[in-house]
């Protein structure tokens, strides 16, 4: 591939995450600030809480309606599943287990086309409670900063019971499982699985590095921010922030990286039905596979300043 093709596909790929996302994020969210707008007008005005629940309850469908027209039945009828295990096992101490076996089982019979394909895949990220810190993923501190704030609830959730438990096993295997796991839990589909395997080893080599600079230079250059007590010597020197600066950049040039698979080109119909495995390994061979190499010299830096 020339140089010529290579710089078309940077730019291609710079208007579709700028502009046109802005644009297409607009439309969707405007409607949706305004029902959150009511609701907390609701709310603060004086009067009886069942009602105040019912508008709560409408102004979410209607959310649903929006976004799903009446695709939103299958987002209805597992939060009713869910609301109704947890009704009948209330005085079980396995309610738990019960809860996660029929999400499961709600999302394997999505996934194996049991529900229309491209309805199933517009309607399953709704499934996954996703309550996101903008910041944080569009101006990142890190790539750790990145993962841990894209779905805060998921996030807490991989961390409890897949992370923390996998620990003996060692960091790097715990990270491994995690995004194993968090695969998963997307669905079965390669491209989602490269990109999320891809960001457990991102995430890895950037929190070992970090960690063994931040050493190195006594600074505060941890992938999260360290709290006012830290036993870092330099903090805020204008070094510090040029490090913490680059890394940054570094993160933003990974997220363009990954993403740049979920750009469908031409064709709606890949968005719909999901990329073919074909299609993400061709994309990132467009691209030199640049924040791969990226990741691995960095890996090389970390064990000969190790």
């Amino acid at each position: 591939m020339d140089v010529s093709s290579r710089l078309v596909v940077w730019q291609q790929l710079a208007e579709s995450s700028g502009l046109s996302t802005v644009q297409q994020g607009w439309e969707q969210v405007w409607r949706l600030l305004l029902l959150c707008l009511m609701c907390r007008l609701c709310f603060r005005l004086p009067g009886v809480s069942t009602v105040k629940h019912a508008v709560s309850v409408l102004s979410g469908m209607y959310g649903l309606f929006l976004f799903f027209e009446l695709h939103m039945l299958w987002v209805l009828l597992l939060s009713m599943l869910c609301y109704l295990v947890l009704l009948l096992s209330r005085h079980s101490s396995s309610r738990g287990l019960f809860l996660s076996l029929i999400i499961l089982i709600y999302h394997l019979i999505g996934e194996l086309h049991l529900i229309d394909m491209v309805t199933w895949h517009k309607i399953r990220g709704s499934q996954m409670t996703c309550v996101v810190k903008p910041l944080s993923v569009e101006i990142p501190r890190s790539m750790v900063m990145v993962v841990t704030s894209w779905n805060i609830p998921m996030s807490r959730w991989l961390k409890t019971y897949v992370f923390k438990n996998a620990m003996k096993l060692g960091t790097f295997a715990a990270i491994l499982m995690t995004y194993t796991a968090s695969a998963l839990l997307h669905g079965l589909s390669f491209h989602l699985g490269a990109v999320l395997l891809s960001l457990g080893f991102i995430t890895y080599v950037e929190h070992v590095l970090r960690k063994r600079l931040a050493s190195i230079f006594s600074a505060c250059i941890l992938s999260r921010p360290c709290s006012s007590g830290c036993s870092h010597q330099h903090r805020s020197e204008y070094w510090v922030m040029l490090l913490n600066l680059v890394f940054s950049l570094l993160a933003i040039f990974h997220l363009t990286y990954l993403g740049s698979m979920f750009d469908p080109g031409v064709d709606e119909q890949d968005v719909e039905e999901g990329y073919a495995a074909i299609h993400t390994i061709q994309r990132w061979s467009e691209l030199n596979w640049a924040s791969h190499w990226a990741v691995l010299a960095c890996w090389v830096f970390y064990r000969l300043i190790l």
